[in-house]
């Protein structure tokens, strides 16, 4: 009885490193991997264009932890802080001066003996 679970214990097990070996070849998880990467950057772009600026960093640093040798990652990262972090478009200070109600606040002080 002892015999018969080692063989079927032992077949088991080069079975696994056979099934193991096979599916971990280089080509098929090079093309794992860029499917991964296009996924994260497909849901980062999708993100961003929401303006939802948390989920899309977050899909380009899983991209970019699949591969960091991958550019792919770094770009759509760059791109992100690029949109989060854009300059506003600039107002004139005279716009915001003749705007600003301070005038009316400073006049409308009462005095404090000063």
């Amino acid at each position: 009885m002892r015999a018969i679970s080692g063989i079927i214990g032992l077949v088991l097990l080069l079975t696994a490193v056979v099934i193991i070996v096979l599916s971990t070849g280089d080509d098929s998880y090079t093309a794992k991997k860029e499917q991964m990467i296009q996924k994260y950057i497909t849901n980062g772009n999708k993100a961003l264009d929401k303006n939802d600026y948390i989920t899309a960093t977050k899909f380009a640093k899983m991209a970019i932890q699949v591969d960091p040798n991958s550019n792919i990652g770094f770009t759509l990262y760059n791109k992100i802080m690029e949109a989060k972090f854009k300059p506003q478009e600039s107002i004139e200070i005279n716009q915001i001066v003749e705007e600003s109600p301070v005038q009316e606040v400073i006049e409308e002080a009462p005095d404090m003996g000063c």
